[in-house]
This record gives C-alpha cells, sequence and structure tokens, in this order.
C-alpha cells in the first residue's frame, strides 16, 4: 500500500507542477562483484581505507548530477576504460573520492557563499534568468521521492565546483598540440581520393566459387557478423489527451492530466500481478488495446517510435516482469504488456549466403591486392590483376562529401584513420562487403586553417583537455594515491 501511494503522490506531482520529468540515471548496485560484504574493505585512496559502503553512498550522485544539469560533472569522473555500467559506477565514485582530496590538497574546495550562488545560478531553478524559489522547492519534493535531502544537493553542487576548479588548473596549460590540431582538421577538412572496392551480397547469392563446404566453414567461423537483434512484441493502453484537451489553458489540462494519470495508475495495478488479465481488464474499462509488430531496440514500431519513454520501457520488460510501470509520454501517459520475444540468433546460412560470398571474395581480392602492391604494383594495376573494378568517386572531405554521404557514414562508423597508400580491412556496408584503398589526399586552404585556429581551436582545446589530458592525470593521481580498484574488476 505505502508503494502504491507514492507512486500516486509521484505522479501527481509531477504533474501538478508542471516541471519537466527529471531523469535521475538508474545506476546499477556492483555490490555483488565487490567481497567482504558493506564493511568489507575494496582498496586505499592516500593511505585511507574505503570500503564498499563507502563507495556505495556515491551511486546515486551521477543520477542527482544529471537532473541538476551537471552533466560535465559526471562525465569527467567516468573513466574512458569502464566497459560495463558498474565499473562506471565504481569507477565514478574512486574518483570523486580522489578529486575531494585533491581539491582539499590544493585549497580549491569552494567556500559556503559560492556553493549557494552556484546553486541558485543552475537553469534549472531559473526564470528570466533569476532564482526562482518555487522551482527550487519542486525539485527538492520530487528529488525526496528518490531519497534526496537539500543537503545532499548542496554536496553535488559543491562536488561539481571541487571538480571544475581541479580541472581548470590541470588543463590550463595543456593546449592541443599544433600537429595534433592540424591532423584532425585535415582528416575533416581536405579532400580526398579514394577506390572503393564493393562485392554485392544480392549479386552473389548464387555465386559458387568458393564450395559448399568453405562457405559453411567461413560462415561458422564468423557467425557473430550474421546476428539478427532481439525482436518484441508489445501492446499497451494509452491515457492520453483528446484533440480538445490539448487546447486547454494550462491550469485546466493539469485537471485532466491528473484525471488520466489517476486512471492509469488505477489499471497498472490491476494488470501488474495480473499480466493475463491485461486485454479483459482493459475491455472491462472501455479502454483500447493496441498492439504493435515484432520491433527492435533500433528500430521501433511506428505506433511507438514517437514515444521514447514507451520505446524505452519495452526493452526492459521480461516474461518474469511483462507489465510496465505508468510511463508518461508527451501527451499522457501508457501502460504496456510484453506478449512476444524473438531472441537475439544467427541467421541461417540459406538466409545470407550472399553476405558470406561477398566477404570471402573481398578478404581474397584484398589479399591479392596487397600481395602485387608489396611487390611494386601500383593499386591500380594490382586491382587489375585480382580482376575487380574500384570505384573512384570525385574528390571529397568528411564535411563536404557532396553526393558521397553512404562513404562518408562508412568511413565515420568503422572510424577509419588511413593515410595515403593505406588499404582498409574488409568493412559491411549493409549486407554487402566493402574495403577502401586511400589515393590521395588533397592540401588544405591553409588561410581557412588560420581562421578555424583563431576562431574555433579553444574549443577543441577543451576537448583535448576533457577527453586526454584530464583522463591522464587522473590516472597518474590514482596511482600515486594507491591505485583504483577498477582494474581488479575487469579483469573478474
Amino acid at each position: 500500500m505505502l508503494d502504491t501511494l507514492r507512486k500516486r503522490q509521484r505522479t501527481l506531482l509531477i504533474i501538478i507542477t508542471g516541471v519537466t520529468i527529471i531523469t535521475f540515471v538508474v545506476f546499477l548496485n556492483p555490490s555483488t562483484r565487490m567481497r567482504g560484504g558493506p564493511g568489507g574493505e575494496i582498496g586505499k585512496i592516500n593511505g585511507r581505507s574505503v570500503t564498499v559502503e563507502d563507495v556505495q553512498k556515491l551511486y546515486n550522485i551521477p543520477g542527482l548530477a544529471y537532473g541538476l544539469g551537471l552533466t560535465d560533472f559526471v562525465q569527467r569522473l567516468i573513466p574512458a576504460d569502464a566497459r560495463t555500467q558498474d565499473e562506471q559506477n565504481l569507477g565514478f565514485a574512486w574518483n570523486l573520492l580522489l578529486l575531494r582530496d585533491e581539491a582539499k590538497a590544493l585549497q580549491t574546495d569552494p567556500p559556503d557563499d559560492v556553493i549557494r550562488n552556484a546553486e541558485k545560478n543552475l537553469p534549472v531553478f531559473q526564470t528570466d534568468g533569476h532564482f526562482d524559489q518555487e522551482k527550487y522547492q519542486k525539485f527538492t519534493v520530487i528529488a525526496s521521492m528518490r531519497g534526496f535531502t537539500p543537503a545532499d544537493i548542496d554536496n553535488v553542487v559543491a562536488d561539481s565546483l571541487r571538480v571544475e576548479n581541479v580541472f581548470h588548473l590541470v588543463t590550463a596549460a595543456a593546449p592541443m598540440p599544433e600537429a595534433m590540431a592540424r591532423k584532425n582538421y585535415e582528416q575533416a577538412q581536405a579532400k580526398m581520393n579514394l577506390a572503393v572496392v564493393s562485392f554485392k551480397a544480392a549479386d552473389l547469392k548464387e555465386n559458387h566459387d568458393f564450395s559448399d563446404a568453405a562457405v559453411n566453414t567461413y560462415y561458422q567461423d564468423h557467425s557473430y557478423r550474421y546476428q539478427l537483434p532481439e525482436k518484441r512484441k508489445i501492446e499497451y493502453v494509452a491515457f492520453t489527451l483528446t484533440d480538445n484537451q490539448k487546447k486547454l489553458a494550462d491550469k485546466e489540462k493539469q485537471g485532466v492530466l491528473k484525471s488520466l494519470a489517476d486512471g492509469a495508475e488505477a489499471f497498472q495495478q490491476e494488470v501488474s500481478e495480473h499480466a493475463d488479465d491485461f486485454e479483459k481488464k482493459a475491455k472491462e474499462k472501455d479502454l483500447k488495446v493496441e498492439q504493435t509488430g515484432m520491433f527492435t531496440s533500433n528500430d521501433p514500431d511506428p505506433l511507438i517510435a514517437k514515444e521514447e519513454g514507451l520505446s524505452r520501457a519495452a526493452e526492459n520488460l521480461s516474461k518474469e516482469q511483462p507489465v510496465t510501470d505508468v510511463i508518461q509520454g508527451t501527451e499522457g501517459f501508457f501502460v504496456a504488456k510484453l506478449t512476444d520475444v524473438d531472441p537475439t540468433h544467427v541467421a541461417p546460412l540459406a538466409d545470407v549466403r550472399g553476405q558470406v560470398v561477398a566477404a570471402m571474395k573481398a578478404e581474397a581480392a584484398r589479399a591479392d591486392i596487397l600481395k602485387e602492391m608489396k611487390a611494386g604494383a601500383t593499386f591500380a594495376d594490382a586491382a587489375k590483376k585480382a580482376g575487380v573494378t574500384p570505384e573512384t568517386p570525385p574528390a571529397f572531405s568528411l564535411v563536404e562529401p557532396g553526393n558521397q554521404e553512404a562513404i562518408v557514414g562508412l568511413i565515420r562508423e568503422s572510424s577509419l584513420d588511413l593515410a595515403p597508400g593505406d588499404t582498409s580491412d574488409i568493412l559491411s556496408q549493409g549486407q554487402d562487403s566493402v574495403f577502401i584503398h586511400f589515393l590521395s589526399r588533397e592540401p588544405i586552404d591553409e588561410a581557412k586553417y588560420a581562421e578555424f585556429k583563431k576562431s574555433r581551436l579553444p574549443e577543441f582545446n577543451q576537448m583535448f583537455a576533457g577527453k586526454v589530458v584530464f583522463q591522464e592525470w587522473l590516472r597518474v593521481e590514482l596511482k600515486k594515491a594507491g591505485g583504483s580498484p577498477l582494474a581488479r574488476y575487469q579483469s573478474s
């Protein structure tokens, strides 16, 4: 009953205040991977023992920080090598503990009046450029439902100021090297001349240049390339504003939304423990049940594509928990139920034979070309001898692709970093297999580069400082302070 009242109170407060929902990131609990229980030591920082409990106290900070709009604060402390959510949690907490020590040692702890002013200046608490006490109070009410207090808000703002102060001290004298800045500019702006060799899967379904045994072996060895994503289907009930209700004044509209939220909450409570009665309960309440087709996380059904909250919630449903909580949409609320799941699986060879043969032909052609080039042949002559005809599109750059958007997309997706004379590995372009040879790069416009350095280099320096300099400083300081336990969990 208490949980039900809390859910209804939360929904009501969100609607009445008219505040945009604060996205508190839900951080998973990695304590199950830490040995020794809550009081167990998991490492030391500057000679001070740190326990599981110490770290767990910091897990909710990123969620509150995101709600306050302090994105940089969180991102700067998440280790670049964290591979999972658990590792992000632990790495963030450990880095924050270190930064608190460093801020104290560097005498950059913010005084109380600075913390108060920074808090009042947060955009989430502003109206027309001024601190809005009502917005602050509404935020604290909603935050309290997550277990946060006003003191927690003060502490997060203080921590963000500590990180900001240390960040500027560390990165102030570390601009991006000129050679790196020029290389990045050339890679984006200089026009490239490429040769592209493609093998179309659609044209090779019936090709028999390779034996069935060879094709099957390649397919088995590279089955990961032919995995089909999980598909799922849901049904849902919408509690949304009618066209006429959308035209109401805000105060009247909030009243209607409150009624819709109450209805959605009541329905969700009835079906959450009796999912099989979803359609029956909807029919009893004269509610329309919508059904999607099978869809993937990257390609949601058209019925729910515009409702991101509903799409995300659908991804988290399972046979054990098939019904969502009440989901707030753009014009009301939804309750959904999972009805079918088609798990991730490898496509049958018969369905992807053309793709397999295309990849095999691409690998064979690339090997032949590289062999000839190593013996002194030009790429053009080597390609001709290998029996392939490369496409040579007009020169283009990454920022001005012209009609070569597809190739630019492939370069970006594959994170290609080729120099003139280099040949890429085999790349997948849809179902086709492709490799690219970098013929030449045309000179950049030096006047435009000079203008870029004048107008945009400070921005790039800041990116460089955040992604390279500060992360390296953190790594070194963590080592001095005793090391991070993150490596231990990455190897476990």
